[in-house]
């Protein structure tokens, strides 16, 4: 399946795509109180903007099933949701391979990420490592545990 950069006009598409891998991914994990203020509200404004410029998407036909954010700047891997009924399926691994790739060919030797607790052992699998505990601080105004990890290309 291929890979594109995400447009200006898949950012609903990828915004509707978080909040259901969050509200599926991360139940059980962090309290559902949060998870309601996480994924809570319209898309926020810039956020398609961001798509556009950082964002890669992975279709299965016309359905989005993947994505992933690489912020070159801070060497940084962020936003890599699964839509939740394709979970398990490679499409993760597959878009998280992607972004390091564009990485390594942007001469990135090493990536880092803050992983949602639930998503710790897939990077453990994929060759990230954890380097602690963290605290993500999201623009909603929450607070989540968070993992801290990073990967040499």
């Amino acid at each position: 399946m291929p890979i594109r950069a995400a447009k200006v006009h898949d950012a609903e598409a990828l915004w509707e795509l978080r909040n259901q891998a969050i509200l599926a991914g991360c139940r059980g994990y962090y309290p559902a109180a949060v998870l309601s203020r996480w994924t809570d509200g319209a898309m926020p404004q810039g956020f398609a903007q961001m798509v556009a410029g950082e964002f890669y998407l992975l279709q299965l036909q016309q359905e989005i099933v993947a994505c992933g954010m690489l912020d070159v700047t801070n060497h940084k891997v962020e936003a890599l949701f699964v839509k939740p009924d394709t979970m398990g399926k490679g499409y993760g691994r597959q878009m998280l391979n992607h972004l390091e790739q564009q990485a390594f060919a942007l001469n990135i030797r090493k990536l880092v990420l803050e992983s949602s607790l639930n998503a710790v052992t897939f990077y453990q699998r994929c060759g990230w490592r954890s380097l602690g505990h963290a605290r993500y601080h999201s623009p909603k105004g929450i607070t989540l545990d968070c993992m801290r990890m990073e990967k040499r290309l």
